[in-house]
């Protein structure tokens, strides 16, 4: 019988043969494995390989391999698999989900929390590839499912979760049944009245209160399912549907965050993971609590330093795409030595408040791995920036059209990551500058009749989706990215050093 082992080294490449003979695949460190066979140098193991059919459909088909350190590594089989009962690796998986975000949080003992979801089914169709042989008897748990804030392009691909389970392709079908939905209590409206007429700009989040010159947010909800369906614009619904179906299966706590609500993620206490909520930042207004109506913030481009200011930006007007990007839940997760900082769609009116708190000495913002705010926007603060002096930046963002193209990333931005990391040489990965294509050449629509106007075409297909992967023990960092090329992987280590700072490391392939 199989026993189950996960991957001690960074990087350990699985053979066809013995003897080091047709790679199939690579592993990276914390990887389970099932080791069928011992030998005195090699494991002989259950895996997977992915295997291109006629059609172009790529299909998973379990086979044996080989994990045989290299002779001149130096590394002997107990270096580069242990127990599974001895993973100390967290890892955090940034998904190529186009334009949007979506990441993946695992626990060293499995525990798993989703942040986003994209607004398509690329976010789904990754997760059922990861979390495979789900049904409706036996659902993934899910520890928490946290929406940043209400923009379709960090939480419509969700219920696509949901909806996978009628796939009529059992491999993309994914159940999971969540223990907890955390957002940031702000739910959008239709932008029409019942009456057909169109709402303000400052109806279109909900009921607000005048304090003085400022305009406050009052009605932010906690659990979802209690919100009137003429209250929410169609992603909403849909989710409220969603969080409905998985609600009747197993019972979920709804929690809306704000700053300082850490103990929302006391599952993660036992294995020494600490998760601190640093936005939004409510205001009591009438006995309850209120977020402040955000503006416009003055038109680009940045001109010299003004990036770096801190004082509050001069915005006009209320916005309420602003707004609810403004209050993203921001939050900071530390394991060991090593802390991940994720930001929404935080923008630079916000980001400003924070890096005051930061610079008081109120909160901490520093971290090794940025989750850079809103996909790369020009809307950001060079000053924040300069407050998490990341080591590793990770830009989630992706495929357009003309219809919606924010040029992200911005060339600011990206320069402002590399001026403001606390290393020479920081790494800026972007989840679309990651995937690979082949090229295919002149092509045609599968289906005339459904576009007429589309003619033949040059064609491209992708061969490997922008994962932007992170392992870390809390004493050392593996930032590693797939390639087309199966004997090629982007890798980067870090490890600290006798002063407890990150410095690069040597990745250690087996």
């Amino acid at each position: 019988m199989a026993k189950k082992y996960v991957i001690n080294v960074d990087l350990a490449d699985v053979w066809q043969e013995k003897n080091r003979k047709s790679l199939l695949r690579t592993l990276a460190w914390g990887d389970e494995v099932s080791v069928v066979k011992m030998g005195r140098d090699y494991a002989e193991i259950e895996t997977v390989e992915f295997v291109e059919r006629q059609d172009g459909s790529i299909l998973p088909e379990k086979r044996v391999g080989y994990i045989q350190p290299k002779k001149t590594s130096g590394l002997k089989l107990a270096d580069v698999l242990i127990p599974r009962n001895r993973n100390q690796v967290l890892k955090v998986n940034f998904v190529d989900v186009q334009q949007g975000d979506g990441s993946v949080i695992e626990s060293p003992q499995g525990k798993v929390m989703l942040v986003d979801g994209g607004d398509n089914q690329l976010f789904a169709r990754y997760l059922a590839s990861r979390f495979r042989g789900t049904s409706l008897d036996r659902p993934k748990e899910i520890e928490c499912i946290l929406v940043t804030h209400g923009d379709a392009d960090h939480f419509v691909g969700l219920p696509a979760i949901q909806k996978s389970e009628q796939n009529e392709t059992i491999r993309k079908r994914l159940f999971i049944a969540p223990k907890r939905v955390y957002h940031n209590g702000i739910v959008k409206r239709p932008e029409k009245k019942a009456n057909d007429k169109r709402r303000k700009e400052t109806e279109l989040l909900g009921p607000t209160r005048k304090v003085g010159k400022d305009l406050y947010l009052v009605g932010l909800v906690d659990n979802l399912l209690k919100v009137a369906d003429q209250e929410m614009n169609k992603p909403f619904k849909d989710w409220k549907d969603t969080l409905a179906e998985y609600n009747k299966r197993s019972k979920i706590e709804f929690r809306r965050l704000e700053i300082g609500d850490d103990d929302a993620f006391d599952f993660f206490a036992e294995e020494n993971i600490k998760v601190e909520v640093l936005g939004p930042l409510t205001t009591e207004v009438a006995g309850k609590p209120a977020l402040k109506f955000l503006g416009k913030p003055p038109k680009g481009p940045r001109v010299g330093h003004e990036s770096l200011e801190t004082d509050d930006l001069k915005s006009s007007g209320f916005s309420a795409s602003h707004t609810i990007n403004g209050h993203s839940i921001v939050f900071r997760l530390t394991y060991g030595r090593m802390s991940y900082l994720f930001t929404g769609d935080l923008n630079d009116e916000s980001s400003r408040f924070l890096t005051r708190e930061h610079n008081s000495g109120a909160i901490n913002l520093k971290a090794e791995v940025f989750k850079v705010p809103h996909h790369g926007s020009a809307d950001f603060s060079g000053a924040f920036i300069q407050a998490v002096a990341p080591i590793v930046s990770v830009i989630s963002s992706g495929d357009e059209n003309a219809r919606k193209e924010y040029i992200h990333p911005r060339a600011t931005l990206v320069g402002a990551l590399g001026k403001w990391s606390r290393v020479p040489e920081p790494l800026v990965l972007v989840t679309e500058l990651v995937a690979f294509f082949n090229v295919e050449g002149p092509s045609r629509v599968t289906d005339p009749k459904k576009d007429k106007k589309r003619g033949e075409f040059f064609g491209f297909s992708r061969t490997a989706f922008g994962m932007v992967k992170t392992r870390t023990d809390g004493k050392r960092l593996l930032v590693y990215t797939d390639s087309g090329n199966l004997k090629m992987k982007e890798a980067y280590a870090y490890a600290l050093d006798k002063a407890g700072l990150l410095e690069p490391s040597e990745v250690v392939r087996a």
